[in-house]
């Protein structure tokens, strides 16, 4: 398993958080508006091309709240990864599947129809796949990173 020390808070989310955002801190506001004409769809290294991510609230790689978007076509897979932090999912569209582990199996993972919500804790082994095109939005406590269980699951070291 990843240590924390392969944990990569600058990398994989770095481009998630130097883009302009709806929202770049978390400012006491007396309510923050994000509408989905707001958001940046945007491709992170170390996250697979097929996965498109959207900041819609704070900076994961600062400590506090932070929430993204992730949206894939239909057929995408996220090999085994872990993060620092605890997640929280919630399926806004689509089918989705999820499952806690270091090996992949899509027949092992819970399928998450839209409107589920599932909770990650931090530091467990997990890995993900898109029955139809999906749009999940994920929310932690920053700062976060991603490191993947195999080295070779991560697409910045691709051949």
């Amino acid at each position: 398993m990843p240590t924390p020390s392969r944990l990569l808070p600058a990398g994989c989310m770095l481009v998630l958080t130097t883009l302009t955002s709806p929202v770049a801190h978390s400012d006491f506001r007396p309510m923050t508006n994000v509408f989905p004409s707001d958001l940046k769809w945007v491709n992170v290294p170390g996250v697979p091309k097929a996965i498109e991510l959207a900041r819609v609230f704070g900076n994961p790689s600062q400590p506090g709240p932070y929430v993204f978007r992730a949206r894939m076509r239909a057929g995408t897979k996220l090999p085994p990864h872990i993060h620092p932090d605890e997640r929280w999912v919630t399926v806004l569209h689509g089918t989705y599947r999820s499952a806690v582990g270091e090996t992949f199996s899509i027949a092992d993972a819970t399928e998450y129809p839209e409107g589920s919500f599932y909770v990650t804790e931090a530091g467990a082994p997990h890995y993900s796949y898109a029955v139809t095109d999906v749009i999940v939005q994920e929310q932690g406590n920053g700062p976060t990173g991603m490191a993947y269980v195999h080295h070779e699951d991560d697409p910045r070291y691709a051949r």
